[in-house]
């Protein structure tokens, strides 16, 4: 008997059949689905703001949509997809999303959840082979997308939009390892690592525009483990490292930044700031052993 509710493991999304569907196998990544979305209800925002401050484009008001399983650009749409993902076609569900308070750059905007009430019927679904039988050169395509569509919501400045989408990118390239027994073509093999690193720089500046420097600091290792002469992850981790106070690896960091690249204004004025700052340090800790020991 199929089941008649469905909650996701961190309970954001919950799915209650209304009428069961034809039995199927379920929609997965690049999936394309035919749905009719009816019935929405908010609380904690308006419907209006579903479009323009979640940037949802499923829950725009228009009940027919094209789903391509793996394109959501944002978190609200990623979360109808786990939904879709787990319909039969034909299948009528109730949907409840739970968002967690919006935030702005700096701070959260609204204390409050957001909740999201709709039907959702899959019509048709053109379904997609799972995953684990794509090939390497479909899963650099489609990270290659997901990284090009991450870019574009960065220069929007959809930081976290943008960051969910590098993660998802780099998550299709992990499920390559040992990328090495896989014995590619040397070209392709060269791009994926290349593709790979971008991504962890990508996740990097993403990290650090929301003041999270440890992660930062996490990824930017993670691409000098493999180039250690990476200039954007010397730069961003250095400057990781001088906003969590660190400022002898700071100055590391941004020292080799300025040896690879001695024109670069940006390392230099970081590189001026951390120095000034553990030379005042290394100062006062002089002075205050010079007033212990002073007889």
């Amino acid at each position: 008997m199929v089941p008649q509710l469905w909650e996701s493991a961190d309970k954001s999304v919950k799915k209650e059949v209304l009428k069961p569907g034809v039995f199927t196998k379920k929609p997965t990544e690049c999936s394309t689905c035919t749905v009719i979305v009816d019935k929405i209800n908010v609380t904690g925002t308006s419907e209006a703001d579903l479009r323009e401050k979640y940037h949802s484009v499923i829950l725009d008001g228009e009940p027919e949509k094209t789903v391509i399983v793996g394109d959501a650009s944002s978190e609200i749409d990623e979360n109808v997809e786990r939904a879709i993902c787990m319909m039969n076609v034909s299948e009528r569900s109730l949907v409840t999303i739970v968002l967690s308070p919006k935030r702005s750059d700096e701070s959260i905007v609204s204390n409050e959840s957001t909740i999201v009430k709709f039907e959702i019927t899959l019509t048709q679904c053109k379904r997609h082979k799972p995953v684990w039988e794509w090939s390497a050169e479909e899963k650099y395509e489609v990270a290659l997308r997901y990284k090009e569509r991450g870019a574009e919501l960065f220069k929007d400045s959809r930081i976290v939009d943008a960051f969910r989408k590098f993660s998802r990118a780099c998550k299709l390239l992990i499920t390559l390892e040992p990328i090495a027994d896989l014995e590619l073509d040397k070209q392709l093999e060269y791009n994926i690592n290349d593709l790979r690193l971008a991504l962890y720089n990508n996740m990097a500046i993403c990290q650090l525009k929301r003041k999270n420097f440890q992660h930062v600091v996490t990824l930017c290792t993670k691409v000098l483990d493999k180039d250690g002469i990476n200039v954007k992850a010397l730069y961003r981790r250095g400057v990781a490292y001088g906003s969590m106070g660190d400022n002898e690896k700071a100055i590391t960091d941004l020292k080799a930044v300025l040896a690879l690249e001695s024109s670069n204004h940006s390392a230099k004025e970081q590189f001026d700031v951390y120095n000034t700052r553990l030379q005042e340090s290394i100062q006062r800790n002089k002075d205050m052993m010079k007033r212990m020991f002073k007889t």
